[in-house]
């Protein structure tokens, strides 16, 4: 783990350029519309540079975070940790972590401009008071590789991290069946539509879960990372990891889940 962790810190500055200007207040480490996911390998990361136990992480940093499948569908949303917001470990505009950061802010903004054309980028209300957005610096072609190597690592990352905490990848939750629970107290427009705030939805699914007794389940598997074979065992579990990783992008059927009471039942979903 030390090893890889080791490895993963030299890429994350590697042939960049890039550099928070002094004007930059790190809205990116502040703004909460902007989600920050975090991988189990992320927190062994951060408890062992920091000391502290990756289950305190989990209970005062880290968040367990739904982000939704397509813009147009609020109701369906994967599952997954993300930092809280304002981070933690900004001290002033220092990053406290900054070697072992999460791989998300190692690859921000540069990996936004390789996939995604600038102008779309500059559009979003999100990125409005971002520097580095507004004004985006250069990318080698050697960078760009390593943004890209990165990015590999990173979906390897958050697929071993579901397979230990939820045992599937995407763990994606389908909340029509229950939308209208969600809906009380949103005022509906003129013409029968509505908007249901991102954070609306974050609460209904955590009641859930915590009714549930799933956010109990998760914080006993994290605990285990606190100890050695805990660790090995996460480790042991990466070739088969990357293996799903690999294939990922050829499979046409996922498995969601719908809340039946405070539990949650598996059903087939087409995307």
């Amino acid at each position: 783990m030390e090893q890889y962790l080791a490895e993963r810190s030299i890429l994350f500055n590697g042939w960049s350029t890039f550099s928070c200007p002094d004007s930059c207040e790190r809205m990116g480490c502040k703004e909460p519309n902007l989600h920050i996911p975090i991988s189990l390998v992320g927190v062994a990361a951060i408890s062992l540079i920091s000391g502290r136990k990756a289950t305190e992480l989990f209970r005062k940093d880290v968040k367990i975070g739904f982000d939704p499948i397509h813009e147009n569908e609020p109701w369906i949303d994967r599952v997954t940790l993300e930092l809280k917001k304002p981070c933690h470990f900004l001290d002033g505009k220092e990053c406290s972590i900054y070697l072992r950061r999460p791989m998300a802010c190692a690859l921000f903004p540069e990996y936004c401009f390789i996939v995604e054309h600038p102008e779309l980028i500059f559009q979003k209300d999100t990125f409005q008071n971002f520097p580095c957005i507004q004004k985006p610096c250069s990318i080698s072609p050697r960078r760009r590789t390593t943004l890209q190597q990165l990015w590999g690592m990173s979906t390897k990352e958050i697929f071993l991290s579901d397979f230990y905490l939820f045992s599937i990848s995407p763990f994606v939750i389908d909340l029509k069946s229950v939308a209208g629970e969600g809906l009380e107290g949103i005022p509906v427009s003129e013409n029968g539509k509505t908007r249901l705030p991102h954070h609306r939805i974050k609460e209904f699914i955590s009641q859930r879960l915590r009714e549930g007794e799933y956010l109990d389940d998760w914080e006993a598997k994290i605990e285990k990372l606190d100890r050695v074979d805990g660790l090995e065992g996460l480790a042991r579990m990466e070739p088969w990891a990357d293996q799903m990783a690999m294939v990922s992008d050829r499979v046409s059927l996922n498995i969601v889940y719908q809340f039946d009471g405070n539990r949650l039942l598996p059903i087939r979903h087409c995307k």
